[in-house]
């Protein structure tokens, strides 16, 4: 193709474009004549030889018609984008993938010993020399929520996901961060889609999750509609429940019904979670079940367990509310059995 190209050149391309679609009959007899004209037109515009237009695609386009070469530039421009938005995955020879996946180890051992942010930084480590494992972006998202850094866990559960769509324990990661980011029908989708990958094997962890955060989607949609009678009533509520809230605290735990916001709504996970109170006292209900079952008596803490989906109108069970991975997560870390690094 001749390195310049002039808008002579172009108009003999379209005439020759017209031409071939009439001889084709790509068009209607009934228009030819008005292929004719236009080609007479164009012709005259661009003060060209109308005859010249097969010479010209020889010379000029190197005998490509113009319905080839718009073909031709726009795969070219597919695939350009497509290597662009996946980049080329790193070729990882197997000592590096040894030393990878023993600095993955580390971490593991790391996260069980809540070292979190030893935890990360050996994922880290291990991405750096197999950047396309979506097992390392995995666990790294979990330490980093164990972390209360939510926002880093939502990126490395996306890059997971981007890498490996079909890599279901990144969908449980973004899911527990989003929510506990307060984006509840974020983590819903994300969980759905979990479950989707899955298939037939449905892990708990997973639907427990999706129901958790359908459940508050439900309660905010539902908040969101409620009449101004009905918002009053809540702040009732909640006063009558604070006054009550001096038993569950009488047991050498804080008063948690002050944490839980007014109205009767759902407080914001990620500010309890970062609350150094609500943390020690979490830590210290773990050890003493018979603390949390007395906290849970009260009135404004069961209707937050309930809207966390962690039990019913009768007041929430302890093996759910042990078994629940929102739960486990507020609760310092705790994993669940369907949530552990691999």
């Amino acid at each position: 193709m001749s390195s310049t190209i002039t808008n002579k050149d172009i108009a003999l391309s379209i005439i020759d474009f017209l031409k071939q679609s009439v001889a084709k009959k790509e068009v209607a007899e009934d228009y030819a004549e008005s292929m004719d004209v236009a080609i007479d037109c164009i012709a005259d515009a661009f003060e060209v030889n109308k005859e010249d237009d097969s010479k010209t695609l020889k010379d000029v386009f190197h005998g490509k018609s113009l319905s080839e070469l718009l073909k031709s530039s726009v795969s070219f421009s597919s695939t350009s984008e497509k290597s662009e938005s996946v980049p080329a995955a790193k070729e990882v020879d197997a000592d590096t993938k040894a030393k990878a996946d023993e600095l993955k180890v580390q971490g593991n051992r790391a996260m069980a010993l809540k070292d979190y942010p030893e935890a990360i930084a050996k994922y880290t480590e291990a991405i750096g020399l197999d950047p396309s494992n979506v097992v390392y972006l995995s666990n790294r998202a979990a330490a980093h929520s164990s972390s209360q850094k939510h926002d880093k866990a939502v990126e490395d559960a996306e890059k997971a996901i981007k890498l490996d769509p079909n890599f279901s324990k990144a969908y449980s990661r973004l899911g527990l961060a989003k929510y506990a980011l307060g984006d509840a029908k974020g983590a819903m989708e994300a969980y759905k889609k979990g479950l989707e990958v899955e298939g037939e094997t449905k892990s708990d962890a997973m639907r427990k999750g999706y129901e958790t955060a359908k459940k508050r989607v439900e309660e905010e949609l539902e908040n969101s509609i409620s009449t101004t009678d009905k918002s009053g009533e809540s702040s009732g509520s909640s006063e009558s429940a604070t006054g009550a809230g001096a038993g569950a605290g009488a047991g050498g735990l804080p008063d948690m019904s002050s944490f839980l916001g007014g109205g009767g709504g759902m407080p914001n996970l990620a500010e309890m979670m970062n609350n150094p109170q609500i943390m020690q006292a979490a830590q210290e209900m773990m050890s003493n079940p018979a603390a949390m079952q007395n906290l849970f008596s009260n009135p404004a803490v069961k209707q937050m367990a309930q809207q966390m989906g962690l039990g019913g109108e009768n007041g929430p069970d302890l093996s759910n509310i042990m078994n629940n991975p929102m739960f486990n997560q507020f609760m310092g870390g705790r994993e669940n059995q369907g949530d552990k690094p691999e």
